[in-house]
C-alpha cells in the first residue's frame, strides 16, 4: 500500500481535520492530504520568524550577539521561561531565538517579532521566496488575547494572567479570526510550511550557512512527542510544534539512517477528539513516513 493510502486510511478513523505534507528529499516523492488548506499555525509560526531573523542577520542588519533587556511590559503568557525571570535580564538575540524554538518561549517570540519589523515583515519575507500561503498577522500576545475574546486588554502582567487563566479553563472565543481558515490570521498550508523546511534542510534558505544555523536551533527542540514520538531512538529531528485549543501541529526535518537522506513533514490537525491525545496521530503519521522512506527508497510513488 502506498504511504498516502496508509495515512488516509489511518486518519479516516479519527474525528479531526488534517493538513499533511511530506516529502522525501532524496527521491522527491511527496504525500499531500489537504496540503493546500489553510490551518492556524499556532507556535509553528515561530519557524518563519526564526528564518526572517537569520536572513536579517546574514545581511548584517541584526547582530545576534546584541543583548536585549527584557522588562515587565514584555510579559507574554503561555509557554516559555522568560516570563518567570526577573525584569532586567539581558539575553542575546540568539538566546531569544533559541528559547523561542526549543521551549516555544512566547515572550522571546514577540520581542524578536518586534526586532525583525513585525508580522508584515515576516510575511513579506515568506512571499519573497515564493511561499504565498504563509500568512502572519498577529503577535503571540494578540493571538492569545484574541483566542480568549479579549482584544482590548492593556498589555500588563495582570492581563496576561487573566488571558492564560481563561484559556486554561477552556474559555475560547471560537468565532475569533484566530480560529478561521483565513489569510487574516497566522495561517499557512502544510505544503508551504514543508517547502520552507525543505529550503532549510537543503541549505537553500538565503545561504548554506544561514540554513545550517536555523537547522541547528530547530534540532535542539525539547518537544519531541509528535514528529519524533514514535521514531527510533537517536533519530535526528529538527522541528517546531504548535498548539492552541484543539489544534495540534508540528513541522520538521527527519534524518534517515545511512545514506537514505531525510524527509520533511508538516502535520496540522484540529478537532475536539484530539483533546489530551493530539500528539498521537502526528507521531503515528511520522512513523509511517519514516518506515516507508527507509524501506521503500526506490519506489516510484509514495
Amino acid at each position: 500500500m502506498q504511504l498516502q493510502q496508509q495515512i488516509e486510511q489511518y486518519i479516516s478513523g479519527i474525528d479531526a481535520e488534517f493538513g499533511i505534507s511530506i516529502k522525501h528529499l532524496k527521491t522527491q516523492e511527496e504525500v499531500n492530504i489537504q496540503g493546500d488548506r489553510l490551518f492556524q499555525m499556532a507556535s509553528v509560526v515561530k519557524v518563519p520568524i526564526l528564518a526572517t531573523l537569520y536572513d536579517l542577520a546574514e545581511k548584517g542588519e541584526i547582530d545576534l550577539n546584541q543583548r536585549i533587556e527584557m522588562l515587565d511590559e514584555d510579559h507574554v503568557p503561555g509557554s516559555g521561561v522568560f516570563k518567570a525571570m526577573d525584569s532586567g535580564i539581558q539575553p542575546t538575540i540568539k538566546d531569544l531565538a533559541t528559547m523561542m524554538i526549543i521551549v516555544s518561549d512566547n515572550q522571546a517570540t514577540d520581542k524578536l517579532l518586534e526586532l525583525v519589523g513585525g508580522a508584515e515583515a515576516v510575511e513579506e519575507k515568506m512571499k519573497s521566496i515564493g511561499l504565498n500561503n504563509i500568512h502572519i498577522k498577529h503577535s503571540i500576545w494578540d493571538l492569545l488575547s484574541w483566542s480568549a475574546g479579549k482584544t482590548e486588554l492593556p498589555h500588563t502582567e495582570e492581563m496576561a494572567d487573566e488571558i492564560i487563566r481563561d484559556l486554561e479553563e477552556g474559555k475560547y472565543d471560537w468565532e475569533s479570526i484566530v480560529f478561521q481558515e483565513s489569510p487574516e490570521s497566522n495561517t499557512s498550508t502544510a505544503k508551504d510550511m514543508t517547502l520552507l523546511m525543505e529550503k532549510i534542510a537543503m541549505g537553500e534558505f538565503v545561504s548554506k550557512e544561514c540554513s545550517a544555523a536555523i537547522y541547528e536551533i530547530l534540532l535542539k527542540q525539547h518537544y519531541q512527542q509528535r514528529i519524533g514520538g514514535s521514531l527510533p531512538r537517536n533519530t535526528k529531528v529538527a522541528n517546531k510544534t504548535g498548539s492552541l485549543g484543539t489544534m495540534f501541529n508540528d513541522t520538521g526535518i527527519v534524518q534517515l539512517p545511512g545514506d537514505k537522506g531525510a524527509f520533511v513533514i508538516t502535520v496540522y490537525s484540529i478537532g475536539s477528539s484530539l483533546d489530551y491525545k493530539g500528539d498521537e496521530p502526528i507521531a503515528e503519521i511520522s512513523r509511517m513516513a519514516y518506515e516507508w522512506c527507509v524501506g521503500n527508497e526506490t519506489n516510484s510513488s509514495i
